[in-house]
């Protein structure tokens, strides 16, 4: 059974709380809803369950550490879809 979780999680944009002391923790089936307005910190969040963005705290799955990780363990374990694809101009 896999287990998401997020302790004391903080991000910060330049000297910026977005997130501040975020704790959660999420079983296999359990879903979590994050409601607020623009710049809540909403994506922050989930963008650092993806490892996508540095924030103090923790956050891990099954107990691995995301930092900790290898890129091939998050590839396999942690999927993203952002809102708008970030899509090199170089493709079509």
């Amino acid at each position: 059974m896999s287990t998401l979780g997020f302790c004391n999680l903080t991000i910060e944009y330049d000297g910026v709380c977005a997130v501040n002391s975020f704790n959660d923790i999420l079983h296999s089936g359990e879903w979590l809803c994050l409601i607020g307005p623009n710049g809540a910190g909403k994506s922050s969040v989930l963008r650092a369950a993806a490892g996508l963005v540095e924030y103090s705290g923790s956050v891990a799955i099954d107990q691995q550490e995301i930092p900790s990780t290898s890129a091939k363990w998050r590839a396999q374990h942690i999927a993203f879809v952002p809102q708008t694809p970030l899509m090199p101009d170089n493709m079509t």
